[in-house]
């Protein structure tokens, strides 16, 4: 899908697009007619942003996630964070309700996604089942991330939400209960399923592409709603999270040549015993190495958005522990402190998120002594494993300042300005950097209108 030309990418979005536009017109129709008991009820909604972002750094491109096919490079660019997002709803019977949502970005040269096409029933008790496709439940707020009238700010801060936004839905069910008390009310979901992208790796140039797939996800949020305070925590298990490209599979060809060299070595009758046991135990490290991405991560998020008179707090803690030696753990935090002067709220943001160190053993990559083309080939094999334990650090932390001026109903127009960090010269971090080092440090200004309809 990718490797469309131009042409046919715009002219599939302006189709899927347009055929949004005709559901919507008809669902106006239909609800009009089901006002006058001759339809089913249908509900059309969307939501919309139009944003340019200006990125000063010459080094490093600005992104929202993983999966975003054009950083916002040095300059203006729309690419950041204009978005149209189209939502069908049809309820047939009491209690069921199908719901279809695409998603444009122009960051995705306006490639339409599928966001939502899933099925929800209301069981009785409180209790309701959805079928299909879900948006991510991944942490505090990657259900609204791309929705820009729903976050107080611009968008969630990159320096947590980068990797999760990836994850931009669930295939499978989730289980919700809802218990309330007066004006306050719990909400349990339990969730499982499985969800592919493509995956964009920013530090070649020109950037690649790798399959993504997610399998085996299981998880709950538990979320406690009062009158000015909700508090959400919430842990996502996955089993198999895979990454498959050519220069995966390029990898591994590269692993099992050596590994059958030194295995082919070790046949020698007249090496040592004790040197023939270590060339074999070099090619099983060797084998260990193969598909170096692929981990198990496990996500874990405690968030809360608090008001009190004209104050809000908006925090969140977030842990990653990919279970995975060349990614590293990961662990996070956002904080937003805002205060409304009728319908203007400035703002201002901090974020971070630090790796712990990367523990990969590349101790069989060491040159065996015995063959100078054989050692060669390790050496190389060992420096694309060091650069990818480099592009594998996401660390960064983020100050933003801001203002939402919520100027009409259902519209709101913001300005913000980012400076993001990482901990040095050599870590990229969620910047799309194709060569180390660069400038680590860059500053985004960003304009949008948002609007729900």
């Amino acid at each position: 899908m990718l490797a469309r030309p131009k042409k046919h990418r715009r002219r599939a979005a302006a189709w899927a697009l347009a055929g949004l536009g005709l559901l919507a017109g008809a669902s106006a129709q239909a609800a009009e007619e089901a006002s006058e008991g001759r339809g089913n009820p249908l509900r059309f909604s969307g939501f919309a942003t139009l944003g340019l972002a200006h990125n000063d750094n010459a080094t490093a491109g600005a992104i929202t996630s993983f999966s975003q096919l054009k950083p916002v490079q040095q300059g203006w660019s729309a690419n950041m964070d204009t978005v149209l997002g189209l939502q069908l709803e049809w309820q047939p019977l009491s209690g069921t309700t199908f719901q279809v949502q695409g998603v444009a970005r122009a960051g995705e040269d306006m490639q339409p996604r599928l966001r939502i096409a899933a099925l929800r029933q209301q069981l009785g008790h409180g209790l309701s089942l959805n079928l299909g496709r879900m948006r991510s439940p991944l942490f505090f707020d990657s259900s609204i991330a791309e929705i820009g009238y729903a976050n107080l700010t611009v968008r969630p801060a990159p320096t947590i939400y980068a990797l999760t936004n990836s994850v931009a839905g669930l295939d499978g069910a989730d289980l919700h209960w809802r218990l309330n008390f007066g004006d306050a009310s719990v909400l349990a979901q339990v969730f499982g399923g499985r969800y592919d992208y493509t995956h964009r790796f920013n530090n070649f140039s020109p950037a690649l592409s790798a399959d993504a797939s997610l399998r085996g996800m299981l998880g709950f949020s538990l979320s406690a709603n009062l009158q000015d305070l909700t508090v959400r925590v919430s842990r996502t298990e996955i089993d198999r999270y895979v990454l498959r490209s050519e220069q995966v599979s390029q990898i591994n060809s590269g692993l099992d040549q050596l590994s059958g060299a030194l295995q082919q070595m070790a046949l020698n009758p007249q090496l040592p015993p004790t040197l023939q046991s270590g060339l074999q135990a070099k090619a099983q490290g060797l084998d260990a190495l193969r598909n170096p991405f692929d981990n198990r991560p496990v996500y874990t998020s405690l968030g809360m958005d608090g008001n009190w008179q004209q104050w809000r707090l908006l925090a969140e803690l977030t842990w990653m522990d990919p279970r995975n030696d060349l990614v590293g753990r990961g662990t996070g935090y956002s904080l937003t402190l805002a205060r409304s002067f009728g319908d203007v709220t400035p703002y201002l943001s901090l974020a971070r998120l630090k790796r712990s160190s990367a523990r990969l053993n590349t101790s069989a990559l060491a040159p065996s002594g015995l063959d100078p083309q054989l050692d060669a080939g390790l050496n190389q094999l060992k420096q694309g494993f060091d650069r990818a334990q480099q592009f594998a650090d996401i660390s960064s932390r983020s100050v933003s300042i801001g203002l939402r001026w919520d100027w009409r109903e259902n519209m709101a127009i913001k300005t913000q300005l980012d400076q993001i960090r990482t901990p040095n010269a050599s870590t990229p971090g969620p910047l799309a950097v194709p060569v180390l080092p660069f400038d680590n440090k860059l500053q985004l200004f960003s304009v949008t209108l948002d609007l729900v309809f």
